[in-house]
């Protein structure tokens, strides 16, 4: 385990990568913009990292382990119950750690990040199925293209609830996101469609 000071050390460059990547994309960040906002010197960057992609995956990692242990129990709830568990969505950890999720769902995400996540919900279906990651029956295979649809459109949607400011409470989104899940992305698009032409009708 790293000491007390090492671990400082990492956090003030890890929060000053964070910082810049929230401006810019990863190629238009220097190793001398990092040292300088984390106040250390260019050695200090280079005892702990090889280079800026080292930084970044790295940072990645821990910050997919902290998603990890707050997604997978809403993953699970879902599939089990057909109903999202407002009581387990990680809304402490959304809202405090924003910098660390700009890194999956703000303007700079690259895919190979997003895909990392995509492939912790494939896995967590996967397992809790009982299903073979090595499928090749197409019947079974199937699947695997309803797995992405399915992962890739919660990720969408995070994605854009993220990038807008967080705008409804998660509670909200939570609710929003299960309607979709249970009825069908079209269903659910008729019936709000409805709803929208209703209340135009009516008389002010």
């Amino acid at each position: 385990m790293d000491s007390k000071r090492v671990q400082e050390t990492k956090g003030k460059i890890r929060d000053a990568f964070l910082e810049l990547y929230k401006q810019k994309r990863m190629e238009k960040i220097s190793i001398k913009e990092i040292t300088d906002k984390a106040g250390i010197n260019r050695g200090t960057f280079y005892v702990y990292y090889t280079d800026i992609y080292d930084l970044k995956e790295k940072v990645e990692a821990e910050a997919i382990e902290r998603i990890r242990e707050h997604a997978i129990p809403v993953v699970r709830g879902l599939i089990r119950s057909q109903k999202i568990d407002m009581k387990l969505l990680p809304k402490e950890f959304f809202y405090e750690e924003q910098s660390i999720l700009e890194l999956f769902f703000g303007e700079s995400a690259e895919i190979n990040s997003v895909n990392k996540l995509k492939k912790i919900m494939q896995d967590t279906v996967t397992e809790m199925f009982g299903l073979k990651k090595d499928v090749v029956d197409w019947e079974k295979s199937s699947l695997k293209y309803a797995l992405e649809y399915v992962s890739a459109a919660q990720l969408g949607v995070i994605g854009y609830w993220f990038r807008h400011k967080m705008e409804l409470p998660m509670e909200e989104l939570g609710k929003r996101l299960e309607e979709i899940n249970l009825t069908g992305c079209i269903t659910y698009m008729i019936k709000e469609l409805k709803v929208q032409e209703d209340r135009e009708k009516k008389p002010v």
